[in-house]
């Protein structure tokens, strides 16, 4: 029967009262000494109240005592113990309570197990390679494919990175060592292979940690570095065939000439040799200007980088091709190598006036983002197909049926020898939008 703490303290005290006038009421019937008999009553009941109400008080204690070793298991994340018999009126609703929670972290927790599981099932699986470090650069977590890449067949989970890269190829252990991310390419196996590295700081238990992902890019960089070489190989072969037909042509009939000339003593026929020299002349400086664009491409020198004003550099490309300001400045100056990026706007400008685009609907803006600022080229010309879009930048690969290839390569390659990148999209509304960004504070040395 569940009782009260109040009614058994209530009722220990009846108990103690009867207990008392029990006591008086057989002093009086054995004439014993009312001042014996007071003393011995109050002493008799006073013992009887305190064993009662201690004997409820210890059954509250060990109530108490289990929901303090539940609670401490919930540290152990241990949720199992449960308070399954308990007469207490007053801690009922707290007991009910605890085993709720208890309940419900259990599941929550097997929840969590079956994710965790998940998550780990994932990341073993998965190409990237993936390694944690704590603050102290050792590592918390490394996936198989990550102990493959640093060629270490035992458990990584522990090691300082420095000792689980000792077996790893050099470049990889110096990519890993500068705590940046970056492209690496080494041998391995006689086989090229190209891995890019991400470094990321995410907090984790409220410490500091670091991310490392590593993927495998050595297929996907072969099959782009075949097309390319196909690329070039076709479009060198179309100019070189372009030039040299021609040339084999006027030189056999400039052959002929001179030698009908001097047969039939005709000199009328000499007078179209200059004319035949003249056109190999041309597909001659053709075949220079072709060759000279891609040693161009190949000998780009890194970009002298100092502060220079925006101003002039537009205005020099406006005066070559016009195009419209389509806001103000919002810097005067920035960190570039005037020569490069003057010769990346004429190239985007002169794009946008070769786009079918009108003159006034080709625009320039600058705008500012944290420490870059980002130029904006705009034109309504008829824009690109997403699959060219989506290869415009690299080498040998032309929108242009005479196209070299090099143009937006070389653009491309000015941007991210400034920190940036050249970026290409469609319009809305028909045309197209080329932008890059340059840093607006002085390039780490």
């Amino acid at each position: 029967m569940t009782v009260s703490l109040q009614a058994a303290v209530s009722a220990c005290l009846f108990v103690s009262l009867l207990v008392f006038a029990a006591i008086l009421w057989l002093a009086a019937s054995f004439a014993i000494p009312i001042t014996l008999s007071i003393p011995v009553g109050l002493l008799v009941a006073t013992v009887v109240g305190v064993v009662g109400i201690s004997y409820f008080f210890s059954r509250q204690q060990r109530i108490i005592d289990c929901l303090t070793d539940g609670i401490r298991s919930f540290k152990d994340q241990d949720f199992s113990v449960q308070i399954t018999h308990f007469e207490s009126i007053e801690m009922s609703d707290l007991i009910l309570e605890y085993n709720r929670l208890s309940t419900t972290l259990k599941k929550q927790r097997h929840a969590t197990s079956q994710r965790e599981l998940l998550l780990d099932t994932i990341l073993q699986v998965s190409p990237v390679s993936i390694i944690l470090l704590n603050q102290f650069d050792q590592v918390v977590y490394a996936n198989d494919k990550a102990g493959k890449l640093l060629n270490n067949n035992k458990s990584l989970s522990g090691l300082v990175l420095h000792h689980a890269i000792a077996n790893a190829d050099p470049k990889l252990q110096t990519i890993l060592l500068q705590k940046e991310s970056g492209f690496v390419t080494f041998q391995a196996n006689d086989e090229k292979q190209s891995y890019y590295f991400s470094r990321q700081s995410i907090t984790l238990n409220h410490q500091p940690h670091v991310l490392l992902m590593c993927q495998n890019l050595s297929s996907e960089m072969s099959r782009q570095e075949v097309g390319l070489w196909k690329n070039a190989i076709r479009l060198i072969s179309h100019e070189l065939n372009n030039s040299l037909a021609p040339i084999s042509s006027l030189t056999n009939s400039a052959n002929t000439i001179v030698e009908r000339s001097a047969k039939e003593q005709n000199h009328a026929l000499i007078q179209l040799l200059p004319e035949m020299l003249s056109t190999i002349n041309r597909r001659t400086e053709n075949l220079s200007e072709f060759v000279a664009k891609y040693s161009e491409f190949a000998r780009l020198p890194a970009p002298n980088i100092t502060e220079q004003p925006l101003l002039p550099l537009l205005d020099t490309v406006n005066k070559l091709y016009d195009f419209t300001l389509l806001a103000p400045l919002p810097v005067e100056r920035a960190f570039f190598d005037p020569i490069q990026v003057e010769q990346v706007m004429i190239n985007l400008v002169k794009n946008a006036h070769e786009s079918g685009s009108k003159i006034g609907e080709i625009g320039v803006k600058l705008l500012v983002d944290y420490q870059r600022l980002i130029v904006v080229v705009v034109d309504r010309g008829v824009g690109m197909e997403e699959e060219k879009l989506a290869n415009a930048v690299l080498p040998f690969f032309s929108t242009k049926p005479s196209g070299t290839g090099v143009g937006l390569s070389i653009c491309n390659e000015v941007a991210i020898a400034h920190g940036g990148q050249l970026k290409l999209f469609n319009r809305e509304k028909g045309g197209l939008m080329v932008q890059f960004d340059l840093p607006l504070v002085a390039p780490k040395t």
